[in-house]
């Protein structure tokens, strides 16, 4: 029966994908609060305290964009799926199913989507990784002009100056753990579309084979 199979594998898409998007939308009002309201951090260089601007000049956003993406596909196709599970609840000796084609039809578009955003996100992870923040370099008042970073690879090398408030940097380690749960949450996101479309591509093929040469006009 391809109901179940199909139902479970679409919930579990959808359910990951929310969280996903709940992990990017703290992450983009957290960064909205560091430019708005915390604006600086106090950092206490051996050479005299210093207020280093919270985001640097070359904040690069565009993989959070493109995972934002990816979730809120995986989000509204999970519930296409819980759609058309319910409609192969009665199928059986019918034939094949236009809704059931339709699935299979934007489940692979969902595997390249998140395969090329996973391929993405990981790039750019790698190319900004290591970078450090020079006190030569800093000046106040200044977003720090040196790089490209992401938020994870920027809010790492600021943990790594001697930030004067503690608080300050438990929240940012905090935030900084969120951020990269999201980019890693891709990964199950995107087993989870194989697994659903191998479900589906094996319903379809079980419906084909009972009727070879006919697709059901029902969808």
């Amino acid at each position: 029966m391809a109901f179940l199979p199909i139902f479970l594998s679409c919930l579990l898409l959808s359910i990951l994908s929310i969280t996903n998007l709940s992990l990017i939308s703290s992450m983009v009002a957290w960064l909205h609060i560091q430019k708005t309201q915390v604006k600086s951090y106090a950092i206490d260089w051996p050479n005299g305290p210093f207020h280093l601007e919270a985001l640097p000049e070359h904040l690069w956003l565009d993989q959070g964009h493109t995972s934002n993406g990816v979730a809120g596909y995986g989000f509204f196709l999970g519930l296409v799926g819980l759609y058309v599970a319910w409609r192969q609840r009665k199928r059986q000796g019918r034939g094949a199913s236009k809704t059931l084609l339709a699935l299979v039809v934007l489940l692979s578009l969902a595997v390249v989507f998140t395969i090329a955003a996973l391929a993405f996100v990981f790039t750019v992870a790698h190319d900004t990784k290591g970078q450090t923040i020079q006190s030569a370099i800093a000046k106040p008042g200044v977003k720090y002009p040196t790089h490209k970073w992401t938020p994870v690879t920027w809010y790492k090398a600021v943990l790594k100056l001697p930030l004067a408030d503690d608080s300050v940097r438990s929240n940012i380690k905090s935030h900084v753990t969120n951020i990269e749960a999201w980019e890693y949450m891709l990964i199950p996101i995107f087993l989870t579309d194989l697994l659903a479309l191998g479900i589906a591509v094996m319903a379809m093929m079980k419906q084909r084979k009972g009727q070879p040469s006919e697709i059901s006009t029902e969808k």
